[in-house]
């Protein structure tokens, strides 16, 4: 399986996820500013992550998370139909993307490439705002049990963990404590800072 990478990207979350898989993979640097026709052949958007896993192409991380892990399952890293915390693994593991991150890729292109008089703008406020209204979902989750589908770690707190790490890297501000110390729970496996070490 290889995974076009560059650090701190969404590739991170597939990266973590084959970590906590223990599922071999290879990666190869992209470049969102520079793409090369290979990388270009697996994702034509130029987007990260993209992964080829023999005839398999896909480019969503939390759908590829997911096929990683049906396809090396069964895995406690999944939550299966029919587990009373399958609703909560489903919502969680869509909700750090489409509601989290997603969002904050317009900070990222403000952020790195914004003239200096427009990077405080009002979209810049309004979705820094709306990031941290949705934060009192995770922390009323975490009223639940110590990560998004109760006690036990799935892939749906990657999905999550990557988001807040990237408002942790645009600066976003103080997260509520309980926010804070389970993204700290995420950071400290040996998994993500294996993640986290591919460059």
């Amino acid at each position: 399986m290889k995974i076009y990478h560059a650090p701190r990207s969404r590739s991170l979350r597939v990266i973590w996820a084959a970590e906590e898989l223990g599922v071999p993979y290879e990666t190869t640097a992209a470049s969102f500013a520079r793409p090369d026709p290979e990388f270009l052949e697996a994702n034509p958007a130029g987007t990260l992550p993209a992964m080829v896993d023999g005839e398999v192409v896909m480019t969503e991380s939390v759908a590829i998370m997911q096929y990683l892990g049906t396809k090396h399952g069964p895995t406690p890293l999944v939550v299966e139909p029919g587990d009373a915390r399958y609703p909560d693994y489903l919502q969680f593991l869509l909700f750090g993307e489409a509601s989290l991150a997603a969002p904050l890729n317009a900070l990222v292109g403000t952020k790195f490439m914004a003239p200096e008089d427009q990077k405080d703008n009002f979209t810049v406020k309004v979705i820094t705002r709306s990031f941290h209204r949705r934060l009192a979902l995770i922390e009323r989750q975490l009223q639940r049990g110590d990560y998004m589908a109760g006690d036990a770690f799935t892939l749906a707190d990657i999905s999550v963990g990557y988001a807040l790490g990237l408002a942790d890297m645009l600066e976003l501000g103080e997260l509520p404590a309980t926010v804070d110390a389970y993204g700290k729970r995420l950071t400290s496996r040996p998994a993500y800072q294996r993640a986290l070490a591919v460059a």
